[in-house]
């Protein structure tokens, strides 16, 4: 209870700032916008990435002080730079590809909305460009009318929508094979292992040249 407690109390920490930083900027309606969406970015991040969006172009957060978007974001809105970007990609891709989820959302506040997460699923998807036309419209029918999250989506389609190529599985077995056999030699190393020593070494050896022919 004490972690929770703390994260509450952190969070409302947060508020109380955000909420003090609009009432001090109240003459800017601009950066009061943006502030006020940060606030309630979990009821419907595609309000506060618009809002990002607008403030990124044009360079807003210059006028109020700060070095560059970034410092901006992790000071004034309490939002990584990474989470960020994160939010102005998938709302970008939802302006240019889906505006439709856009115009929902504005139009009614109940409408469900697209997590980041599953919106970056299907622009990733798009830009992979491996599944077929009749899969891609099904896969956005899924994240954008269905609600699907990003880990359904992936479940459903990752095969699909990101095939891994005889290339790739045979690279990931080729480390996943060179870690087991370079773990299994440091506990060969270990002198406290219950192997007789002959035939730890033979074992060494055969890793050793197990390890060459994977190089």
């Amino acid at each position: 209870m004490g972690g929770m407690d703390s994260a509450v109390s952190a969070r409302t920490k947060t508020d109380r700032e955000m909420e003090a930083r609009m009432e001090a900027v109240s003459g800017d309606p601009e950066r009061v916008d943006v502030l006020a969406k940060a606030r309630s970015f979990k009821r419907s991040w595609i309000d506060l990435a618009e809002a990002l969006a607008r403030t990124h172009d044009r360079e807003s957060w210059s006028r109020w002080g700060f070095a560059d978007f970034e410092t901006y974001c992790r000071r004034e809105l309490h939002i990584t730079a990474a989470t960020a970007q994160k939010l102005l990609g998938s709302y970008r891709f939802l302006r240019k590809s889906e505006p439709k989820v856009i115009e929902r959302a504005a139009r009614d506040p109940e409408a469900p909305i697209p997590s980041p997460q599953a919106v970056d699923f299907v622009a990733r998807a798009t830009e992979r460009a491996a599944a077929d036309d009749d899969t891609m419209t099904e896969i956005r029918r899924a994240a954008f009318d269905e609600g699907a999250s990003a880990p359904s989506l992936s479940r459903r389609y990752k095969e699909v929508a990101f095939p891994v190529s005889d290339e790739e599985r045979r690279s990931k077995v080729r480390q996943q094979i060179t870690q087991a056999a370079r773990r299994l030699a440091d506990l060969l190393a270990d002198a406290d292992a219950p192997i007789p020593h002959e035939v730890a070494a033979a074992t060494e050896e055969a890793i050793g040249d197990l390890l060459t022919a994977l190089e």
